[in-house]
């Protein structure tokens, strides 16, 4: 898939390789976040990321094929920034992803799903390797208002003061 999206003019740092429900209108539809993890896939050359970007694909393929119902969790836009962007398939590069979830119970029980024994194996089947994949997950607030500028603490330390870990 990468030797498509390559066609164009080079060097692009970065490539958007698949399009999520943050940006297709109506693949949310009324949906609410409630998670958002984002990953990252460093590959160590080029041949990795083509296969790292072909198998988000066919998952993405497999995911759309589902019943609206069943559609607790889908793909955001997924991108790959290039080790070499003056010649990207000399070296690797990070594909860069996230996953949007729609029910919290279901984030709960499966969140760590991208470190399942199944996701593993098809890591090692890809080549990438295991010590190069983050998985960072972010709670959506349940509400959140930002009114104008008086409400902006007077310090950087002020905006961590009191969080709850």
């Amino acid at each position: 898939m990468l030797d498509q999206v390559l066609s164009g003019p080079l060097p692009q740092a970065r490539i958007r390789v698949l399009q999520g429900e943050n940006s297709e209108d109506g693949r949310r539809g009324d949906k609410q976040i409630v998670a958002i993890s984002m990953c990252t896939y460093t590959c160590p050359d080029f041949a990795t990321l083509d296969a790292c970007v072909d198998a988000l694909k066919a998952s993405d393929d497999k995911l759309r094929a589902r019943p609206d119902a069943m559609m607790l969790w889908d793909w955001q836009d997924s991108d790959v920034v290039f080790d070499t962007p003056e010649n990207p398939r000399a070296a690797g590069g990070t594909v860069r992803l996230g996953v949007a979830w729609y029910d919290k119970e279901f984030f709960l029980e499966r969140g760590d799903a991208g470190f399942s024994r199944m996701h593993k194996v098809i890591y090692d089947q890809i080549g990438v390797p295991q010590d190069r994949i983050t998985i960072e997950h972010f709670l959506a607030a349940d509400q959140a208002v930002f009114t104008g500028l008086d409400n902006v603490p007077s310090s950087p330390g002020a905006l961590t003061a009191g969080a709850a870990l």
